[in-house]
């Protein structure tokens, strides 16, 4: 029934709820899970208009917007290879995609690009506004996207 799985995460807590239910999907036929980690255009707008001035990162301060981009990257690929790990023990092929830009709009040209079955995301992500009942984001997937939509509440 679903083959690609779409897995879009932020690394806030719904997101690692999310996992769990990622895991169930393949007594459906999940093969193959599609691991994303989209970084917001706000954080590379703020790095352009710090670009001549120092700015602090990891502790420590830069002045090379590049270097910055490019450490951003790998901190988040480093947080994406062991939930990658994990869902390969659990007998899935993963594919891992950071991409840049706004996360409404990444997630949907993924979903696209990949051809998935269905996108599993949570319900709230890194602005976990409690009164809300669904995120900004998540609530725009659920409207756009072609394929199935799996909303993990928090």
């Amino acid at each position: 029934m679903f083959k690609i799985i779409l897995y879009p995460t932020d690394f806030s807590d719904t997101a690692g709820k999310s996992l769990d239910y990622l895991k169930q999907l393949k007594n459906a036929g999940a093969e193959k899970i599609v691991l994303l980690n989209v970084i917001h255009q706000r954080v590379l707008d703020t790095l352009e208009t710090v670009h001549k001035a120092a700015y602090f990162q990891d502790a420590r301060y830069h002045e090379d917007r590049d270097e910055a981009e490019l450490n951003l990257t790998k901190d988040r690929q480093n947080k994406l290879a062991p939930i990658a790990v994990e869902l390969e023990a659990a007998g899935f092929e993963v594919k891992i995609r950071i991409e840049k830009g706004y996360p409404v709009k990444e997630i949907l040209k993924v979903e696209k690009e990949e051809a998935v079955s269905a996108i599993v995301l949570g319900s709230h992500g890194r602005n976990n506004f409690r009164s809300a009942r669904i995120g900004s984001v998540s609530e725009k997937v659920i409207r756009r996207a072609v394929s199935t939509v799996l909303l993990v509440k928090r």
